[in-house]
């Protein structure tokens, strides 16, 4: 008989079985290291992925071994065993501990390690159990990104102990150059000449300007290595706030804008006063700078509450879109950093005031509206008991927790802020306002030539020197090289690159002198238009920047510009590259003269050309006509007569002598006489005859001779681009047009191609271009222009040739195409005539209109090319 309790002791065996399969299944599989050992820290088993750590065979191989008899190096054995020993000896697990351990194969790895000790039922220690995961990749990104960190503040702190250095010796050499130059300007002000008065005046505005930087890099320097402390001082906010706007008010009013202070009094509250003019300075400059002229800035103070106030600076300016607003308080960050930026700066004015601001334990916080205006508002506190507890406690943290933090008192401040006000305040009224528009009349300065807008010189010596158009957009380097080159030459000014492009399309100058970093059109850009137009692209262009890398200035050359200037420059070197841009452009002149005049003689033979052809037919006609008298003469009836007479006098008595013998011998002798006559002017008629033949014979030859050479290639025709011989016809007759201050307006629209001949073409347009220079002139306006434009007229493709000149009366407008016809003094009539007949033979059409403006209106009218691909349809001109 079965014993019933037999199952229940076999199914526990069977549980425990499955139970210790279980564990080895999952302590084989788990992903980490695990492994246990005795109370002597002899190994008791491992996983799989440890034993392979060790360089085992197989787990069970590391039972009975200790750290000692594994790969590790010694510190490392002592150290598992000693960590093992005192979790064991303290009863509690260690987690997350951070190992080292070399592998079998001699690489190191990083190890995260928890230890548990193993407790029997009573709570007795008798061994430990370990796991630990490869944290190696980890631990060398961390390494990798302490050492980038370590380094990157190494090179901050570097770059602040050089910014912090320059700065201090770059203050010297200023202070000397402005504090003698302020006490010259005052002493001698009566004294000194209006030039120099103004060359002085531009040292000490541009010298404060460098000086204001220098403090920005300064202060910047100290408040990133944490070396500048608050001064605390009561200060009346209200009067300290009204005294400094009062220093700025005539600046402000000489750039059209007005300043006003609003709000309610704080009272005296305890605060850096320099720190807090500085705050204000840096908000007005830029509200300065990005307002319109005739825009009002308000400052306002207000109490927010017993702890603390507001300070409030508006603008009615550009604004700021509230893409930008997140950036604004970046150190070195402009919302503009292209070429084309409108405004200058270090970018650092604030990230200061921020930074300023929570060093007295404030805020800054901006409000903007893209093309309304912006609002900065900076939040100080206004307790002195609440600052000094918030000063004291933030000064003893401070010492708590950062031992390096060296604090320094910086009397320079002082000086920083009067520097900063005596720039703002001495800042001359500017030419145009920050956006470009104009000011109001009387806005510039007194001793400053104003900008000419206008081609200086038109009469005299005056007109003969070269014309320069100097393009950037500070005004003092405007009158800065105003002053260097208008002895020697013409100026124009413009104060962006879409300016100067409007003027060099007016009054093309020699050469052009342009800033690269400019607002609405750069200098690049400038080049890039000048470059390409087909007409002024002849003229030198100087690009003058302050980025002297070799990249810049290979894009600056490769875009077009003739020269590239660095600053700073001196002005020997500025002058050296004027004079040699001004030798180009004579080459360039001359070049294209020569090339007018070799076109001129090769439409001059065709001209040529087509008489020799008209003359030939007349000769040939001639010729005709000489042998009509010949072959009549020949056949004349005078022989005939001669031989009656002479059988008539000879002949019978009866017959020959009539009844009255003496009236008989009378008409005899008559007749002899008549006979004599008549035979003699038939000889004479007959070599008259016989020379014309032979002189035409002569003429004939020569003109076939003449016809044989010119009409070599006369007549080959190929397919054109009419816009391609446009600009051609520019490129070659281009100067004749700028020497003679003319402006040229060009539309070229999309059309096909034509069949012609492209010389014959060529001298066609120089005879419509000729005739509009020459009509201009006649034309007694102030700005004379020629516009040419081409356009697709279904089948036709048509050209246009305009002036502004005095036209063409109607009754004229078919005769101007007869040979010989003209109404100028001097001319051959014969262009216009040549260019109908050439016209004809191309199948096309030549007719004059009425210009928009009173001028001439030429019309060419060509036949497209029928498998030309047919452009996009352009409305008719």
């Amino acid at each position: 008989m079965s014993d019933p309790k037999e199952p229940k002791r076999t199914a526990p065996n069977l549980r425990e079985s499955q139970k210790e399969q279980l564990l080895r299944h999952i302590v084989s599989t788990f992903p980490y290291s695990i492994w246990w050992k005795d109370r002597d820290c002899v190994y008791l088993g491992t996983n799989e992925f440890n034993a392979r750590g060790a360089g085992l065979s197989c787990p069970d191989d590391i039972i009975g071994l200790t750290d000692h008899d594994l790969p590790w190096t010694t510190e490392e054995a002592e150290h598992y065993i000693r960590v093992d020993k005192a979790v064991m000896a303290s009863g509690e697990p260690l987690l997350n501990m951070e190992e080292t351990q070399r592998q079998a194969d001699g690489s190191q790895r990083y190890l995260l390690t928890c230890k548990v000790p193993l407790k029997d039922e009573d709570g007795e220690v008798f061994g430990i159990l370990g796991a630990w995961t490869d944290i190696t990749e980890r631990k060398h990104t961390e390494l990798a990104l302490a050492r980038a960190k370590d380094e990157a503040e190494r090179a901050n702190r570097a770059k602040g102990d050089f910014l912090a250095a320059v700065s201090h010796e770059l203050r010297t050499p200023l202070t000397l150059i402005l504090s003698p130059l302020e006490r010259l300007i005052e002493a001698q002000h009566g004294a000194l000449p209006g030039e120099v008065r103004e060359e002085l005046r531009l040292i000490r505005r541009n010298t404060a300007r460098l000086l204001n930087v220098v403090n920005d890099l300064l202060d910047f320097s100290k408040a990133e290595a944490a070396r500048m402390e608050v001064d605390w001082e009561p200060v009346d906010v209200h009067r300290s706030t009204a005294l400094l706007l009062n220093d700025i008010r005539p600046s402000a009013m000489a750039r059209g804008r007005t300043l006003a202070i609003a709000g309610d009094a704080p009272g005296v509250v305890l605060l850096d006063r320099h720190k807090y003019e500085r705050i204000l300075l840096n908000l007005l400059s830029n509200a300065l700078k990005f307002s319109h002229a005739g825009g009002r800035i308000e400052v306002a103070l207000r109490a927010l509450d017993d702890a603390s106030f507001e300070l409030c600076v508006r603008d009615e300016g550009i604004g700021i879109s509230g893409d930008d607003l997140g950036a604004l308080f970046s150190k070195f960050t402009q919302i503009d950093g292209s070429v084309k930026r409108r405004y200058e700066g270090t970018g650092l004015g604030l990230s200061l005031v921020k930074q300023f601001a929570e060093l007295m334990h404030g805020s800054v916080s901006v409000e903007s509206e893209l093309g309304r205006g912006t609002a900065v508002r900076v939040r100080l506190p206004r307790s002195a008991a609440g600052a000094a507890q918030r000063h004291a406690a933030g000064a003893a943290g401070a010492a708590d927790g950062d031992a390096r933090r060296h604090v320094e008192r910086s009397p320079s401040s002082v000086r920083s802020t009067a520097q900063t006000r005596r720039w703002l305040s001495a800042l001359p009224p500017a030419g145009a306002a920050s956006d470009g528009s104009p000011l109001a009349p009387g806005a510039g300065a007194p001793d400053a030539e104003p900008p000419s807008r206008s081609p200086p010189g038109s009469g005299g010596a005056e007109a003969g020197r070269p014309l320069l158009l100097l393009v950037d957009d500070n005004p003092d380097m405007r009158q800065f090289m105003r002053a260097l080159l208008s002895p020697s030459y013409r100026l124009l000014e413009a104060a962006d690159g879409l300016e100067a492009q409007r003027l060099i399309e007016r009054s093309p100058p020699h050469v052009v002198v342009s800033d690269v970093m400019m607002p609405v059109m750069s200098g690049i850009e400038l080049t890039a238009w000048l470059k390409a137009h087909p007409v002024l692209r002849h003229i030198p262009i100087i690009l003058v920047t302050a980025r002297a890398d070799d990249e810049a200035v290979a894009s600056g050359l490769d875009g077009g510009a003739d020269e590239y200037l660095v600053k700073p420059f001196s002005p020997r070197e500025l002058l050296a590259r004027v004079r040699s841009m001004v030798r180009l452009y004579e080459s360039y002149r001359k070049l294209g003269a020569e090339q007018a005049e070799i076109a001129r003689h090769s439409g001059m033979a065709q001209v040529a050309m087509d008489i020799l052809h008209s003359v030939g037919n007349t000769l040939n006609s001639a010729g005709i006509s000489a042998d009509l008298v010949q072959d009549r003469l020949a056949r004349s009836r005078l022989p005939r007569l001669a031989r009656a007479f002479s059988e008539l006098a000879g002949g019978e008595p009866d017959l020959a002598v009539p009844a009255d013998a003496s009236r008989g011998e009378s008409l005899r002798r008559y007749i002899e006489l008549a006979l004599v006559a008549v035979e003699q002017e038939q000889q004479e008629t007959a070599a008259d005859v016989a020379r014309l033949r032979e002189h035409l014979d002569v003429i004939r030859d020569a003109i076939r001779a003449q016809e044989r050479y010119a009409y070599r290639n006369a007549y080959r025709t190929e397919r054109l681009s009419l816009n391609e011989v446009v600009q051609e016809s520019l490129r070659v007759h281009g100067s004749a047009l700028v020497n003679a201050r003319v402006a040229v307006r060009i539309e070229l629209r999309p059309i096909g191609d034509i069949v012609a001949n492209r010389h014959d073409v060529l001298t066609i347009l120089y005879n419509l271009l000729d005739n509009a220079r020459a009509a201009v002139g006649e034309g007694g306006r102030r700005e004379p222009w020629i516009a040419i434009e081409t356009w697709q007229d279904g089948a036709d493709v048509c050209c246009a040739v305009e002036d502004s000149g005095p036209g063409i009366p109607e009754g004229s407008r078919v005769q101007v195409f007869q040979y010989g016809f003209t109404t100028k003094e001097g001319a051959s009539g014969i262009g216009l005539h040549f260019s109908a007949n050439r016209m004809k033979n191309f199948g096309g059409s030549i007719r004059v209109e009425d210009g928009r403006e009173r001028g001439a209106r030429v019309v060419l009218a060509f036949p497209a090319e029928p498998d030309a691909a047919a452009p996009d349809a352009a409305p008719t001109p």
